[in-house]
């Protein structure tokens, strides 16, 4: 059964957007059941117009708290705010008490990505922020290390961190997701979706495995319990109960046993006693012969430079 994975993305000017499908396009290459689902907007169509934002997409379904127990893992893009994650996505976080008290969402996994005005923009810390809430919730983290190439590419401004992906936008928004961004996005996709599949794949063998423990122990001691009556100790010892309609009797059933009479006073035949040689003697020990007792003589080389004196007997 592949994994269950939600990229969810909140976007103002459709960089985060872009990035978001990249996501979600490496996980589908690593088999996972992908859907793509956006943070609910905070804000009125009124203020998005003076922002000069992006339309809302309709073709990716606004998520809902309830929705997040569905999945195996989260990819979560959105854009940096101060450093930190927009009010947007902290308003849904916060939605999530429900979750947290039912532990609704512990050892699931989540990854992050975003997007920022410049290459110091805040890339690094929006990630960072965001741990408190994964950590609240019992959620792993899944960083990406410096595993994708473009990462360590000097020759033009590329979006991104250990942390996870991201995208470089300028301050106006004039500059689109590169191609170098889009392949590190699509990789942290691929990645992320390989390491929940294996977890998702490693928990249903072993529940499998326990399963089928079980149903073989319990049809093993229900055939040894119809083959052979539990009416005796070694029957109690091979299969470890007795039941109390084997092992109850009553007076009436039992007659204890008795000595005749005539035994008892039947006297036993005398044994004949036998007489044998006496045994030889054991030889007298001859003492061995003394040892050499005399003074050894001081000198030589001895062990952590101690006096001779020392080792004399």
């Amino acid at each position: 059964m592949p994994a269950k994975i939600a990229v969810i993305y909140y976007s103002t000017y459709g960089h985060v957007r872009t990035l978001a499908e990249a996501e979600a396009k490496g996980a589908k290459e690593a088999g996972a059941d992908v859907t793509i689902l956006q943070f609910p907007e905070t804000l009125n169509e009124e203020i998005r117009g003076k922002m000069h934002a992006a339309p809302l997409s309709t073709e990716h379904p606004t998520v809902s708290p309830a929705d997040l127990e569905l999945y195996d893992g989260f990819l979560l893009g959105f854009p940096t705010r101060y450093g930190r994650a927009p009010a947007q996505v902290s308003a849904f976080f916060d939605q999530t008490g429900g979750q947290w008290a039912r532990g609704a969402l512990f050892s699931k996994f989540a990854g992050v990505f975003t997007s920022s005005a410049s290459q110091h923009g805040g890339q690094e810390t929006t990630a960072l922020t965001t741990i408190p809430f994964f950590a609240h919730h019992g959620i792993s983290y899944v960083p990406i290390g410096f595993a994708a190439p473009q990462l360590t590419d000097l020759s033009e401004v590329v979006g991104g961190s250990a942390w996870g992906a991201a995208g470089v936008a300028a301050g106006d928004g004039s500059r689109a997701i590169s191609e170098k961004e889009t392949a590190i996005a699509e990789f942290q996709g691929k990645s992320f979706a390989n390491l929940v599949n294996t977890f998702v794949a490693g928990k249903s063998a072993l529940a499998n495995h326990t399963l089928a423990k079980k149903s073989a122990e319990t049809s093993t001691a229900a055939i040894a319990a119809k083959a052979v009556p539990a009416s005796g100790p070694w029957q109690t010892w091979l299969f470890g109960s007795v039941t109390a309609a084997a092992t109850t009797t009553t007076a009436t059933d039992s007659t204890p046993y008795q000595v005749e009479p005539e035994a008892q006073q039947k006297p036993l035949p005398a044994s004949t006693a036998t007489h044998s040689a006496p045994a030889a003697p054991a030889p007298v020990p001859v003492p061995a012969a003394t040892a050499n007792n005399s003074k050894k003589s001081s000198g030589g080389i001895f062990c952590c430079g101690g006096k001779s004196s020392n080792y004399d007997s």
